[in-house]
């Protein structure tokens, strides 16, 4: 039985099991398909069934003397909302035609159907439009009257400290309205009363102009309407994205949290893990068939949550609540893009929870382990629905994070291809690393038996047997550390003083080089126990593959540049990249000649070549097989380089290199090919490097454009010669007797 066979067997009969746990169902669909309509839109009918009764009550005023009180009733029992025929539902339209007759200010209710307000402010401008009914009580000491309203016994308390204000006079009357800000009757109570003052000092203004022969617009030199641009669709997605990547992030995990912990601890505790450990089949296939499971029915959930959410907003009316009646249209076609995202952060996740609860001896210990692995994941979640963050620097690569910031910018239609690529990549490459991590754990004895002392031999070095090379989930760790490491060094260096033009950048970029790229691996295999010469490839090369390698290094200069000006046709470079471009060109040619050729020829083809097709690549190689491995380690490589642009080139470029470790088992040619290709490219556009040369042999390149046609063949003509070379390179006796014999461990 191929191995294929055996994963489909063993994933297809783990869901069918895992399908009849009433716990799982419950999780993945009764939770999304019957909780969120009932809770979103019940809260929401019973808020609004509160405020509603809220407004249909009786609010106590207290004022400092009957005079002020006469005002005020005589003020409450003729505000314009108590006219027949006025009411709260009155439309916005009618209210503007009042205030032209000068009884009711059209900025009053323009104003609160524009804005956006929430739930409580909402009710406050209900209130506002048809205020609750009052009854007014004077209480003559300053100090009572403030407790009264503090206490609740008064819902809202005036002071007034001038002459009443009457249309004969010219003075402000400045009146202080107490209310409690923790209590909504209190609030409610003065939104009602501030808008019948509001109104009265409208009325009262109107009539001092008329005494004047002024109109309205002499106080009212600049009017100030405000006027949406955003599409329905924008509307609904800016609902959805407030909502949805955080409910996203959270039912992904819980869809996963119950078959992780059957399949692990479960099984476990029901005796059967040890039987199935002894079985015939490689832990590889068993670690596969679980976590295909695991992964599945968390895309599944978090499908569902989707559409459920989706439908909630769509069809219960909940849009049209939280859009202020304003149209709305949901933005179906963003919900294959989210859906895509969610495969690699489920894989990421159903990972992170196989291997957590791999070390739990029971089903309720293993709901202990998975809480910290929720909150780890709501923390980045919550950065990521904060109001303005935007999906740029460190927020591209940052888990879970740039997730929830993408998903939010697909439903608002504002996002770029580049960041979706970027996302996933990075993504992707953190779901790598936690599979790995996670079929590692899962065939550990230290695991597989966990108890307190056996667990702790997973990180005590004299527990470590020495191997030639590191394990699939080391090399995949690394990658995901390195990147991310990397990624935030070097932004951090490039926010220093003096940028790129100083010496300073260059030494702390190859600082930065040396240490995650060299010392970090170097380190993590003397720990590990991992022999360095064979995890490291750094056996001396056959003639064959230097002539490899300088037939690379001569020819991939050419065919780069001959592709960037193919992509600039169909993924053109923006003009801020560009602009940038041309000053770092314009800083390294002040550099002298030595300086370039160190800091980004030399330095680079050494650091990355020991991290790339050194440590990464000999680990995946083992758990992977070649090809993987060195396509693998070559999208990573390409990762790495943090430009979208230099993706491809960067990719294929480690597919050579790749190619070269593989069939000759020895860095050095691939550092030789990379040293190359580097140095010559960065000579040839300088005059006192190769430009001459270059000119007289007939390489004459304009910007933009690409390489002159025989020069682009000659360069093919080498690669394929280069890749020949590689391709019929002998394989040593000891590999074929390996692979003849079988592999030595069931990993």
């Amino acid at each position: 039985m191929s191995r294929f066979s055996r994963i489909n067997t063993i994933w297809r009969k783990e869901l069918t099991d895992t399908l009849r746990d009433r716990r799982t169902l419950i999780a993945m669909i009764l939770v999304p398909m019957a909780l969120y309509p009932a809770m979103i839109l019940g809260s929401l009918q019973g808020f609004e069934l509160q405020i509603s009764r809220l407004k249909q009550e009786e609010y106590r005023v207290v004022v400092q003397s009957e005079e002020i009180a006469l005002w005020l009733r005589h003020l409450i029992d003729t505000d314009l909302t108590r006219r027949p025929g006025v009411e709260s539902e009155t439309p916005t339209e009618e209210l503007v035609e009042m205030d032209e007759r000068g009884e009711l200010p059209a900025e009053d209710t323009t104003e609160l159907m524009t804005r956006e307000e929430s739930a409580t402010e909402r009710a406050q401008a209900d209130v506002r439009q048809q205020p609750p009914d009052y009854y007014v009580d004077v209480i003559r000491d300053p100090e009572i009257l403030r407790q009264a309203v503090t206490e609740g016994s008064a819902r809202v308390g005036l002071l007034v400290t001038d002459e009443l204000p009457s249309a004969e006079s010219e003075q402000s009357t400045r009146i202080k309205v107490l209310l409690d800000q923790t209590e909504i009757r209190s609030q409610i109570a003065a939104a009602g009363l501030e808008s019948i003052l509001e109104r009265a000092g409208d009325a009262l203004l109107r009539q001092r102009l008329e005494r004047e022969n002024l109109e309205l617009e002499f106080i009212t030199p600049i009017a100030i309407i405000e006027e949406t641009t955003a599409s329905p669709e924008k509307v609904g997605g800016s609902i959805l994205g407030q909502i949805v990547p955080l409910i996203l992030i959270v039912m992904t995990i819980t869809g996963a949290i119950y078959p992780a912990i059957d399949l692990t601890a479960g099984e476990r505790e029901r005796g059967t893990l040890e039987t199935l450990m002894v079985a015939p089949v490689p832990t590889v296939d068993l670690i596969a068939g679980k976590f295909i499971v695991v992964a599945l029915i968390g895309m599944l959930s978090a499908a569902l949550n989707l559409l459920s959410i989706g439908g909630t907003v769509f069809l219960g009316g909940l849009g049209d609540v939280l859009s202020q009646g304003g149209e709305v249209v949901i933005p179906l076609g963003a919900l294959p893009w989210v859906l895509l995202l969610l495969i690699p952060l489920a894989v990421m996740f159903s990972a992170m929870l196989l291997a957590v609860c791999s070390f739990a001896r029971s089903f309720k210990e293993a709901q202990n382990y998975v809480m910290p692995v929720m909150v780890a994941a709501l923390i980045p979640a919550v950065v990521g629905i904060l109001p303005g963050t935007r999906l740029e620097g460190p927020m591209l690569i940052m888990p879970v994070t740039n997730i929830v910031i993408l998903t939010r910018d697909l439903f608002t239609g504002q996002f770029e291809v580049a960041a979706i690529i970027w996302v996933t990549m990075s993504t992707t490459l953190y779901a790598g690393a936690a599979v790995a991590v996670a079929a590692r754990l899962f065939g550990q004895e230290a695991v597989l038996f966990a108890d307190s002392g056996s667990v702790k031999t997973l990180f005590k070095r004299r527990f470590f047997k020495p191997a030639d090379r590191p394990a699939a989930a080391q090399a995949f760790l690394m990658l995901a550390l390195g990147f991310s490491l990397n990624f935030f060094a070097q932004q951090y260096l490039l926010k220093t003083p003096g940028g790129v033009g100083t010496i300073w950048f260059w030494l702390g970029l190859a600082g930065i080089m040396m240490v995650l790229f060299v010392l970090l691996p170097f380190g993590a295999a003397a720990y590990l126990r991992v022999r360095i010469p064979s995890a490291f490839s750094l056996s001396p090369p056959p003639l064959r593959a230097l002539i490899a390698a300088v037939c690379f290094g001569l020819s991939t200069w050419i065919l780069a540049s001959a592709w960037f000006a193919f992509q600039s046709t169909w993924l053109p470079l923006p003009a801020e990249m560009a602009a940038e471009f041309e000053k770092i060109d314009a800083v390294l040619g002040e550099m002298n000649l030595f300086s370039v050729i160190v800091f980004l020829a030399l330095v680079p083809a050494v650091c990355e070549e020991l991290f790339f097709r050194g440590y990464a690549l000999s680990g995946l190689r083992g758990g992977l097989g070649k090809a993987a491995a060195v396509l693998v380690v070559a999208l990573a490589f390409g990762i790495h380089h943090h430009s979208i642009f230099r993706l491809i080139i960067t990719a294929g470029l480690g597919v050579l290199f790749g190619l070269l470790v593989i069939q000759y088992r020895s860095i050095w040619p691939a550092i030789l090919a990379h040293l190359m290709h580097n140095g010559i490219a960065v000579l040839s556009g300088r005059a006192d490097g190769l430009q001459p040369l270059l000119a007289r042999l007939g390489y004459v390149v304009a910007e933009n454009e690409a390489p002159p046609a025989l020069w682009i063949i000659a360069a093919a003509v080498l690669t394929t010669i280069g890749i020949l070379l590689c391709l019929m390179a002998p394989r040593p006796q000891a590999e074929i007797t390996l692979e003849s014999d079988g592999p030595p461990s069931r990993e």
